[in-house]
């Protein structure tokens, strides 16, 4: 859990994480040089979370250093700004036991706003439903980019080289790129339901800098057209399927909504080849025949 001036939120965030009903977990605070009270809050849990110090170096920096301390078969990234439901580990536990130790899971979110509490209904408990794929590139189903819900194997994780060593300023889209790292390990596991993770939207949320945000999808497609990601050229459509949605969604949904038509044009122009396999992947999933879920039995 990377923390950068989360005084607001990083006491519930800690909380929701210390509250889970699987208890064989170590949880890694990461204070990446907050200036408000975030420090204090952290030092007041004691043994309880192991507390990391760094400077502003960014998320990506932060969650590498834990990894490297980390001693679990898995990684579970968590934002300082979100709720982990009680069961959650849980039910990550359940998962690498019925699918032999998944390289790749992929939670189950619902979105809250600041000020307002999460559903009464989204903590009712519900059968686990997962869509399983060869890897992660492999998928016909949207993910968002939502962090706290990853799951990778640590010795994954380690093999692809973590996360960037970017700054606080460039981590942008490290989502998409962690898992475009990871993309050719399998089988991937993405959870339908129950959810695992509460994501809170505030106007801190790191996506509402758009400019920033635009600049980090053309450095991922920079890194594609480097070769950067595994797969070569066989999977090369598969990776632009991943780089053109998240391209075209934030040129649209963000970009031009907020009249920044400018920045919008050009993130399409600059990722145009990625653009058009995403398009194209989307009106193929009209014609055929929407996945299934596994429904996990009653334990």
């Amino acid at each position: 859990m990377p923390v950068y001036n989360r005084e607001k939120y990083v006491r519930e965030a800690i909380d929701s994480v210390l509250s889970q009903t699987f208890t064989d977990f170590e949880l890694f605070a990461i204070d990446d040089g907050s200036t408000d009270g975030s420090t204090e809050i952290l030092k007041s849990y004691g043994s309880r979370i192991k507390l990391i110090q760094q400077c502003n170096h960014g998320p990506e920096v932060a969650r590498n250093k834990a990894a490297a301390l980390a001693q679990g078969e898995y990684l579970s990234f968590f934002d300082s700004d979100d709720f982990l439901f009680p069961n959650a580990l849980a039910i990550y536990d359940r998962i690498i036991r019925e699918f032999d130790s998944p390289p790749v899971i992929i939670g189950s979110e619902i979105f809250f706003r600041e000020g307002k509490p999460i559903p009464a209904q989204a903590f009712a408990p519900r059968p686990v439903k997962v869509f399983t794929y060869r890897d992660y590139l492999s998928k016909t189903v949207s993910v968002t980019g939502v962090t706290s819900k990853f799951l990778i194997r640590k010795s994954v994780f380690d093999e692809v080289g973590g996360m960037r060593n970017s700054t606080a300023q460039t981590f942008h889209n490290d989502d998409l790129n962690i898992l475009l790292k990871t993309g050719t390990h399998g089988p991937c596991i993405i959870m339908q339901a129950p959810y695992t993770v509460g994501y809170r939207v505030h106007e801190g949320n790191s996506l509402k800098n758009i400019e920033v945000t635009a600049e980090g999808v053309l450095s991922l497609a920079r890194s594609e057209r480097l070769g950067e990601y595994p797969g070569g050229s066989g999977r090369l459509w598969d990776r632009y399927v991943l780089l053109g949605g998240r391209a075209s969604t934030w040129a649209w949904k963000y970009c031009w909504r907020n009249r920044q038509r400018k920045l919008a044009i050009q993130l399409l122009l600059g990722t145009a080849p990625m653009v058009f396999a995403s398009v194209c992947s989307k009106l193929l999933r009209y014609v055929r025949k929407p996945p299934q879920p596994t429904v996990l039995p009653e334990q």
